[in-house]
């Protein structure tokens, strides 16, 4: 999948895990650690899942070096 989504959908569970901060009065029991949890695995997701855009100049920079251009 692409880095680029990945990482949207990261942002928004950190986005919506900090709002359920602000939305409850009293935080339930184990918010904090589940919560961060889900946070940490979404963007270590990014890094292990996620794939650049291989285009544009690496691929250029790429080709010119292969002799392909």
């Amino acid at each position: 999948m692409k880095r680029r989504y990945l990482s949207f959908i990261a942002l928004a569970i950190t986005i919506f895990y900090g709002v359920g901060f602000a939305a409850f009065d009293e935080t339930p029991q184990g918010y904090a650690a589940i919560g961060g949890a889900v946070v940490a695995l979404s963007w270590i997701a990014v890094g292990v899942f996620g794939r650049d855009d291989d285009s544009g100049r690496r691929r250029r920079r790429r080709e010119r070096r292969d002799g392909r251009v």
